[in-house]
């Protein structure tokens, strides 16, 4: 063999070791970048949906504490716009697929879930008063709230995230679910004793459980 030969040939194996060298590498490095992406977007996407359910929280136990203050038993006439569920609803920016897909879906569902029972509560055409209407909706708020709470910490913890301070929400929840369900209760008793006894709450003619609607309490002074 000529040695110009057996050194092309050896030039070209060890060319051929190099490139192959540094296509494992590059590819190992580009698959820990990819790596690293998705971790930083589903943490990124993590706290989008955390902040968006800590919002949601402190606006429930904004509408618990104004329905609370106000003792709308003792008014004539209010208006059932004066007391309303906080809306809530993910931004159409978040990105789903960069979670688990179990941790989306469970997300999600709480979305839907949480607006199928404020609008069955806006259309809740059993409500014979605004108190009543107003008892709803705190127990709506409190039940919804304290699980978005919940759910926020979960997603802070898990991706290592920072967590918020005031987990006094928690405690508040827990206080208003224990009065809805007091309430809840001595509501199913009255009813059972009045079941026979007309009731003195008149409705307005337009009465149709949506939000804004007056209700005129107590007979003619």
């Amino acid at each position: 063999m000529s040695p110009w030969l057996a050194v092309a040939l050896g030039a070209g194996v060890f060319s051929a070791v190099v490139n192959v060298t540094c296509n494992v590498v590059a590819r190992k490095r580009n698959s820990t970048r990819s790596a690293a992406g998705r971790v930083h977007a589903g943490r990124h996407t993590a706290l989008a949906a955390a902040i968006t359910l800590e919002e949601f929280a402190h606006r429930c136990q904004v509408t618990i504490d104004r329905a609370e203050r106000r003792d709308l038993s003792e008014q004539r006439h209010v208006q059932m716009g004066d007391i309303e569920i906080p809306p809530f609803a993910f931004s159409n920016d978040v990105q789903w697929r960069d979670l688990d897909a179990g941790k989306a879906s469970y997300l999600r569902a709480f979305s839907a879930d949480q607006t199928n029972n404020a609008e069955r509560i806006q259309s809740n055409d059993r409500c014979p008063d605004v108190g009543e209407f107003a008892a709803y909706i705190k127990g709506h708020c409190a039940e919804f709230g304290r699980r978005a709470w919940l759910m926020a910490v979960e997603l802070r913890e898990e991706n290592e995230l920072g967590a918020v301070k005031d987990h006094d929400y928690l405690i508040e929840f827990d206080a208003a679910l224990s009065r809805y369900t007091a309430w809840e209760q001595r509501h199913k008793v009255r009813k059972t004793e009045n079941v026979s006894t007309p009731s003195h709450v008149t409705q307005s003619p337009h009465r149709s459980g949506n939000r804004g609607r007056g209700l005129v309490m107590g007979g003619p002074a």
